[in-house]
């Protein structure tokens, strides 16, 4: 029987640049539409990453076997992947004073707020639908940005009437409005230099940690076909902080029984 998880300390590990060199190309091929925005412990995932290739690590003769449509060689670098993350995260840290980061979750959080009461306003018709469905179409930095101070706009040209019938205060359309005009002198348009270099690092870390997450699952999917339920004591997720000290045989008759991950 495994033993009771604990808690898991996470200290700081040492990105590789090599890593991320190696890694980057992939990263940078993910569509937009699928990158996530990085907000993780990076060397706990690297510790969880080891973790689960160290509990696959004495069936992979059989995993390579059973189960062909499994990139064991791809599995079997999750810990160099995890290493180009923390290194990619470490120059975020070092290319900006953290000022850039921190103004585009803020934009994120107002611009959801705003979106959303702009929705409930418009279905009211109390604003027109056209003008916040034309704001929504919009995707990436400079749009988030744009939005902020469109948004702001649309909110303050129909103050009088909006006014009592949404949640949104004039403060909050005031600082949205200052946010996305400072992103908007910081973002760069596609194709051209970068004013700030941190925006151009804050990309290439939710990539790299997009292709992380991405790759994993494929471990976790693994980790499911040996342990099934108990997978989390095998292979945790990324920011899981319960790990297991000793780990159990997988009997080759339940193994064998097991439904071949897709």
């Amino acid at each position: 029987m495994p033993t009771k998880p604990s808690k898991l300390e996470s200290p700081d590990i040492v990105g590789s640049q090599k890593a991320y060199d190696d890694f980057l190309p992939a990263a940078q091929d993910l569509p937009e539409a699928d990158v996530r925005t990085f907000r993780a412990d990076p060397s706990l995932a690297y510790h969880n990453v080891k973790s689960g290739l160290d509990a696959i690590a004495p069936h992979i003769a059989r995993i390579t076997e059973e189960l062909p449509k499994v990139d064991v060689a791809a599995l079997q670098t999750l810990d160099d992947l995890a290493l180009a993350v923390i290194y990619a995260a470490a120059q975020v840290d070092r290319s900006s004073d953290g000022s850039t980061p921190a103004l585009l979750e803020k934009a994120r959080a107002h611009r959801d707020v705003l979106i959303k009461s702009a929705d409930a306003l418009a279905a009211a018709g109390l604003i027109p639908l056209r003008t916040v469905e034309k704001i929504r179409a919009g995707k990436g930095g400079i749009d988030l940005a744009q939005d902020c101070v469109d948004l702001a706009a649309l909110f303050t040209k129909h103050a009088k009437d909006i006014k009592g019938k949404t949640a949104v205060t004039a403060a909050s359309i005031k600082e949205a409005a200052t946010i996305g005009t400072d992103l908007l002198k910081r973002v760069k348009p596609k194709g051209t230099k970068s004013k700030d270099p941190a925006l151009d690092s804050v990309k290439v870390r939710d990539r790299l940690w997009t292709l992380l997450v991405q790759r994993h699952r494929d471990l976790r999917r693994v980790g499911m076909w040996l342990w099934a339920d108990d997978v989390d004591q095998h292979v945790p997720p990324l920011q899981s902080r319960n790990v297991t000290r000793k780990k159990t045989a997988v009997p080759a008759d339940r193994i064998n029984g097991q439904a071949a991950p897709g």
